[in-house]
């Protein structure tokens, strides 16, 4: 069987977001939902009659979104007789973390192209070999307790990298995956990734979307994969807008701003980093203008004799901060020091 993976899909009312004129949603609602269909029509044209969702379809935790669920329950809808779901559980789909909690995707329980694998259960599908595994806190206990060829879950490995480029000590890591699963699928952490070795093939599918500039730079993707051979393809995804940020100086101007503004037309988020003084007073407005020139302070009137006010009121005044906040700024600053003091 073939099937496409897809997590991490965090639906929501995204509340402080523009509203686009398309369909009247809010910016990052909007792509997910054209992001979604884009991946059904892919499916449905390939003769892939299967999705199976990581976890996270849901982004509200305790709160469902009446705009997000409709969309999610009209998509699924959409596709009664194309497509067949398998959701499982992810952590922002539950109320908590205890085992009380209970799940935003019940109202899944009554769609007939839905199976929805909700925490406290698992699901082996036999013919498959494929283990189902949704979040819980049962579920370390859980996955090192049982083989297949296939495990399908949504947590944190020690392995696995972060947006930020940072690893974290979790519950699970390969050590406790190999010699039990040839396939793992995962959702929960949202970049792109995986760990290939001899033995064991791990994948995070990442989110659908660039959900914030810690994610930018990721390439979007779902995963088709094949349950007789373990053959997996990564498949980008193009319908969102992205992140993208330049960094501009003095030799590469004009460069940048035609990537730039080329990039804010076709309707994604542009940062421009400064690193060098260059004159941006044309665009200004049109980008978001991040400034990290380093400016160098050495023989620029502070000295060792000044008072500790005289060189905060003198490097505030170097770093171009607005004279009737320099009192809020040096305030801030002796509140730090007297708390560092020994």
């Amino acid at each position: 069987m073939k099937f496409a993976f897809i997590a991490d899909i965090h639906l929501s009312r995204y509340g402080s977001d523009k509203i686009e004129d398309e369909n009247n949603l809010p910016e990052r609602l909007h792509s997910i939902k054209k992001v979604l269909y884009e991946i059904a029509n892919y499916c449905v044209s390939n003769n892939i009659f299967t999705i199976i969702i990581g976890g996270d379809t849901l982004h509200g935790k305790s709160v469902i979104y009446a705009i997000a669920q409709e969309i999610m329950i009209q998509y699924f809808k959409d596709f009664a007789h194309l497509v067949t779901f398998i959701v499982i559980d992810g952590n922002h789909d539950l109320s908590g973390k205890s085992d009380n909690v209970v799940s935003a995707l019940r109202s899944l329980e009554n769609i007939p192209n839905v199976e929805w694998v909700p925490y406290n259960t698992t699901r082996f599908m036999e013919k498959e070999n494929m283990f189902l595994v949704p979040y819980s806190t049962k579920l370390p206990e859980i996955i090192k307790d049982y083989k297949a060829n296939i495990l399908v879950s949504h947590f944190g490995l020690s392995e696995g990298i972060l947006n930020s480029g940072m690893s974290i000590i979790a519950d699970i890591s390969l050590k406790d995956l190999i010699g039990r699963y040839k396939l793992v699928l995962l959702g929960h952490y949202h970049k792109p990734q995986e760990i290939i070795r001899q033995d064991i093939s791990l994948y995070y599918c990442g989110s659908s979307i660039q959900l914030d500039w810690g994610e930018k730079g990721d390439i979007k993707r779902f995963l088709i994969v094949d349950t007789d051979n373990l053959d997996v393809q990564s498949i980008p995804i193009n319908e969102y807008k992205k992140h993208i940020e330049f960094e501009i100086n003095s030799g590469n101007v004009d460069e940048i701003l035609a990537s730039a503004k080329k990039a804010r037309e076709d309707g994604d988020h542009v940062k421009v980093i400064m690193r060098e003084r260059v004159d941006l007073t044309e665009f200004k407005g049109e980008f978001n203008v991040v400034d990290k020139t380093e400016v160098d302070i050495t023989d620029r009137g502070i000295t060792s004799s000044m008072s500790q006010e005289d060189k905060i009121l003198k490097y505030l005044e170097i770093k171009e901060i607005p004279e009737d906040q320099n009192e809020l700024y040096a305030k801030e600053a002796f509140d730090i020091m007297q708390s560092c003091e020994v």
